[in-house]
């Protein structure tokens, strides 16, 4: 079971994958909105946000 704040690492979409980051909120549709640490986004300084179906993931380390 996931639960806000877990800290998860991305396995999809390519560009985020071995990424680290947190769940924020559970959309309606099951996604999970993950906020992650580093953005890989080399010229932007603000946080990066995904949505992500929970195949996308795996969580580190459970609360």
């Amino acid at each position: 079971m996931f639960k806000v704040g877990m800290l998860i690492r991305v396995i999809y979409p390519a560009y985020a994958a071995g990424l680290q980051g947190y769940l924020q909120a559970q959309e309606p549709s099951g996604r999970w909105i993950v906020k992650l640490e580093d953005n890989p986004l080399k010229d932007s300084d603000q946080p990066l946000l995904l949505s992500l179906e929970e195949s996308d993931f795996e969580v580190v380390k459970p609360d």
